[in-house]
């Protein structure tokens, strides 16, 4: 059982381990049903994440903005400290996080639930569906890694159909 500590103390200690390129650490892994992790900018990801179940949002320090896929469109959510943001179950969101920002996320764990996980990335022109992976998510620290090698090593998957645009690696 994880006991109970404080926080604040926790993320100055670990304050130099959240750097790119992983800038996250999950605070549970022993929970059977969440993942609550503390993630800290800057990020440089254009993906979007999809969720079978909702995401949990709560900005301690500095900004985020988190972009979502809604009707074909895009709609920014944008957090400072103290906001927070309950992204809804299937909608695709891109977390994209400022220099100097920390938040909080808490998801559901999903391996082995029948939940699947995807990536999205969608032309910068157009918005047009560039490339779409799903799977079933097992641990949030690697698993993502083998997807984003594959589409940004393929200039096809990154070229849109519709306007010809080559999304930049």
């Amino acid at each position: 059982m994880l006991t109970p500590f404080n926080f604040q103390r926790w993320l100055e200690e670990h304050r130099h381990e959240l750097v790119p390129p992983v800038g996250n650490k999950n605070l549970s892994p022993d929970s059977e049903d969440y993942i609550v992790m503390v993630v800290a900018g800057p990020n440089a990801r254009k993906d979007y994440h999809y969720n079978e179940t909702d995401e949990f949002f709560f900005q301690l320090e500095g900004r985020i903005t988190v972009r979502t896929q809604v009707d074909g469109r895009v709609v920014d959510h944008l957090l400072e400290a103290g906001d927070m943001f309950l992204c809804p179950a299937k909608t695709p969101h891109s977390p994209i996080r400022e220099a100097g920002s920390i938040g909080l996320v808490i998801e559901r764990k999903r391996a082995g639930k029948g939940f699947t996980d995807g990536l999205m990335w969608f032309c910068d022109d157009c918005n047009h569906p560039l490339h779409a992976a799903y799977f079933e998510l097992k641990n949030i620290e690697t698993d993502f890694l083998p997807h984003f090698q594959t589409y940004y090593n393929d200039a096809q998957l990154r070229t849109c159909a519709k306007c010809g645009t080559t999304m930049d690696t």
